[in-house]
C-alpha cells in the first residue's frame, strides 16, 4: 500500500510529441495555404457568398488557430530544434494562434471587416517571423512544375 502511494500517477505523465514533418513544410502546406484563404476573402470578388464558402473559410481559420501549436513541435531538421527553443519563435507561434482565433470569431459572425483585420494580424506575424527566422520570403506559391521536389514527396516509393 505504501509503494502505490509513492508511484507517479498517470495524470502527471506528459506525452512526448514527435514532429514527423519539417516545420517548413507545415508553413508552406498548412499555414501559407490557409492564410491565403483568409487574405483572399477580404477581396470583394473572392469574399464568401455561399454556406460552403463560409465553411471553407471557417476550416482555414480553425486550422490557423491550431497551427501555432503545430510549429512548437520540432520536426527532423536541426533548424526546427533551434527555432522552437527560441523565445521569439514561441511568441510568433502564439501570435499566429491569436490571429487564427480572431479569424475564427470573425468567420463565426460573418464579419468581413474583422476577417480583414485578422488577415492583417497574420501578415504582421508572418513578416516579423520571416524577418528573424527565414528572411527570404517567397514571392509566390510555387506550382508543381516549378518546384517538383515539394510535391508528392510523402507518397514516393522507396
Amino acid at each position: 500500500m505504501l509503494l502505490t502511494g509513492c508511484a507517479q500517477s498517470t495524470s502527471d505523465v506528459r506525452p512526448v510529441f514527435k514532429g514527423v514533418v519539417p516545420i517548413n513544410d507545415i508553413m508552406v502546406d498548412v499555414i501559407d495555404h490557409n492564410s491565403h484563404m483568409i487574405w483572399n476573402a477580404a477581396a470583394p470578388e473572392k469574399a464568401p457568398k455561399t454556406d460552403q464558402d463560409w465553411h471553407a473559410l471557417e476550416h482555414a481559420a480553425v486550422t490557423l488557430a491550431a497551427s501555432g501549436n503545430m510549429i512548437l513541435i520540432p520536426g527532423p531538421p536541426k533548424d526546427d530544434q533551434v527555432w522552437v527553443a527560441d523565445p521569439q519563435w514561441q511568441k510568433f507561434a502564439q501570435d499566429l494562434t491569436n490571429a487564427g482565433e480572431k479569424a475564427v470569431l470573425a468567420v463565426s459572425h460573418r464579419d468581413m471587416a474583422a476577417i480583414s483585420m485578422a488577415g492583417d494580424d497574420l501578415v504582421a506575424t508572418c513578416e516579423a517571423c520571416h524577418q528573424k527566422f527565414k528572411p527570404a520570403l517567397p514571392a509566390h506559391v510555387a506550382k508543381p512544375e516549378e518546384q517538383p521536389e515539394h510535391f508528392g514527396k510523402y507518397d514516393q516509393k522507396k
